[in-house]
């Protein structure tokens, strides 16, 4: 079985170190418990929270994909036609609740990925 490389573990929310277990419990798909996230790797055991409060720093990765979202989607607006400020302003609110539990998992992933302190060991990636 060949290792995930570094993207695809990322956009699958795989742990930094084996890049085979899953850092959330759930899928995003159980509203109730998108934010469930395994306190080690099922696959290598590694401690998936650093140090306590290390994920706090991921509200400003998420401030990021938020005001990228935003942008993205008011461009998209502009493009189609000629709306009034409510309508952008509905919108996009709309569009980021929808994606609020889309926007936590990535922040927390990707936060983890280049802030964990957890380095990538390739003879970890091999199916136990």
């Amino acid at each position: 079985m060949q290792a995930r490389n570094y993207l695809t573990a990322l956009v699958l929310g795989k742990c930094p170190r084996c890049r085979e277990g899953n850092i959330f419990t759930y899928p995003v798909n159980r509203i109730g418990k998108f934010n469930v996230m395994n306190k080690t790797c099922p696959h290598c055991g590694v401690r998936l929270e650093p140090e306590p409060g290390f994920y706090q720093g991921a509200m400003y990765v998420g401030y990021g994909f938020t005001v990228a979202f935003l942008v993205f989607i008011s461009a998209i607006l502009y493009l189609l036609g000629d709306f009034s400020e409510w309508v952008y302003i509905g919108v996009t609110i709309g569009v980021l609740i929808l994606f609020a539990p889309l926007n936590y998992r990535w922040s927390r992933i990707v936060y983890l990925h280049l802030f964990g302190g957890i380095k990538y060991n390739p003879r970890l990636s091999q199916p136990k």
